[in-house]
């Protein structure tokens, strides 16, 4: 995906004329787990992937890149430590893509969609 996108990746919005195709994150929500004592030190965050793409299948094989379909590779069942955090992120939802046309100055977009369960937890001592 890296060769793909390059630097084109994004948090809430997509600058203006960014070429195509990229990638915009979305943080839905954010919920701190609890357990009967307090929390447990785990958030579970949604977080909506948008893949863009001049034809759609330009942005769902970059989609299918990040996610692949039907089996855990990517980041479906991902387990990693970076940053400080630990992760464990599932696909929730990938069939919610639609081919559906949105206007703009240079022409047509098409919008590819995944929604991840991502569950996320601070290490300790860091």
């Amino acid at each position: 995906m890296s060769t793909a996108v390059a630097n084109r990746v994004d948090w809430g919005l997509s600058p203006q004329g960014r070429p195509y195709p990229s990638v915009v994150l979305w943080n839905i929500s954010a919920i701190e787990q609890m357990n009967l004592a307090a929390p447990s030190g785990w958030v579970r965050t949604r977080v909506q992937i948008d893949t863009w793409g001049t034809t759609f299948k330009q942005a769902r094989d970059i989609a299918d890149i990040m996610a692949p379909p039907g089996r855990k590779a990517g980041l479906n069942g991902l387990r990693a430590t970076f940053g400080g955090y630990r992760f464990r992120i599932f696909v929730i939802d990938r069939d919610a893509s639609t081919d559906e046309d949105q206007a703009v100055n240079s022409g047509v977009v098409h919008r590819a969609r995944l929604d991840l369960d991502v569950w996320h937890s601070k290490l300790s001592g860091v």
